[in-house]
């Protein structure tokens, strides 16, 4: 049964003191979403339980799927990402002095393209089925692994789904060693997509998405849980107006939380935007291309993700 966020995850500001910004669906409940008046995060005012979540990450969950494999796109992505992290850590070290973390690593393909590169990487993923349990990836909480052993920790549309964000950078701070990087990306709760497409935008409609961070609130939230040093970001993601579904969020959250994540993908290549799509796909693959795209989404601030990294520091 869903439950109310009586405080805001991020500050612990009330959250009857929020700015109503409009009404959603979450499991077919009304739900209105909020921004906190204090750090800024937009959340949906209720949250899932623990026995909801499981029935989320099922099996057949989008992201544990391999579909097409590992394309040049999803290369270039993670070694921007991952050159981000190693600037951060400051240095000369070699990518195979570094031990690399994916929390809620999903197929493993980061984990996968990490190694490639030469780095110690291994993935956990409470929810991970049993076919995708092997020695790289394991079915792990953040409470159970090894404190003060990794170089870098990654959320990979991850912090979106929290339900007790404190709790959770809270145990990757112990995780890591005293000169170490997390980095996290998130569907970012201040872009254009957020505020013009309101309701229909594509990352609000799907129930397992809750919490739409801004850079100041984990920047508020990250150094009250013991990250003190250099900051990293970029706005990222589809530049506006791409992230509009055109079906209205009843109709979507009517078929259950599963066939949401599916009638989202069949409406976006259903309409013009699937060409487009493919075209940027394309450009993800050539990376020099990539980074000039990139760099114009996060000047331009169009762009309706966010991609955060933070030293631990001193």
């Amino acid at each position: 049964m869903l439950r109310p966020f009586e405080s805001c995850p991020a500050c612990g500001t009330r959250s009857t003191t929020a700015n109503q910004l409009f009404m959603t669906q979450l499991l077919n409940e009304p739900c209105n979403v909020l921004q906190c008046i204090n750090c800024g995060l937009v959340y949906k005012e209720l949250a899932l339980t623990s026995d909801e979540l499981t029935q989320l990450y099922s099996t057949d969950y989008v992201h544990f799927q391999n579909g097409a494999g590992i394309t040049s796109s999803d290369v270039n992505s993670a070694k921007q990402k991952l050159d981000r992290c190693r600037r951060l850590l400051g240095g000369d070290r070699e990518p195979q002095d570094i031990r690399l973390l994916d929390i809620g690593c999903g197929a493993g393909s980061f984990v996968d393209i990490a190694r490639q590169y030469g780095y110690r990487a291994e993935g956990v993923d409470p929810h991970l089925p049993e076919g995708l349990n092997k020695p790289n990836l394991k079915r792990n909480s953040t409470a159970e692994l090894e404190r003060r052993a990794y170089d870098i920790v990654v959320l990979l549309n991850v912090a979106e789904h929290l339900v007790e964000p404190r709790q959770i950078f809270a145990e990757i701070r112990g995780l890591l060693r005293p000169d170490g990087v997390m980095l996290l990306t998130c569907p970012y709760g201040n872009s254009l997509a957020r505020r013009v497409h309101r309701n229909r935008w594509g990352h609000l409609l799907l129930d397992e998405h809750l919490l739409f961070w801004t850079p100041e609130s984990l920047y508020r939230l990250l150094r009250e849980v013991g990250f003190m040093g250099r900051v990293s970001f970029r706005i990222a993601g589809s530049p506006f107006p791409f992230g509009r579904c055109e079906q209205t969020s009843q109709l979507l959250a009517s078929n259950g939380a599963g066939e949401l994540q599916r009638d989202f993908v069949v409406n976006a290549n259903m309409s013009w935007q699937r060409r487009a799509w493919q075209f940027a796909r394309f450009l993800q693959g050539q990376e020099r291309i990539a980074n000039i795209v990139r760099n114009i989404v996060h000047i331009s601030r169009s762009g309706d993700y966010l991609e955060y990294a933070v030293a631990v520091g001193n």
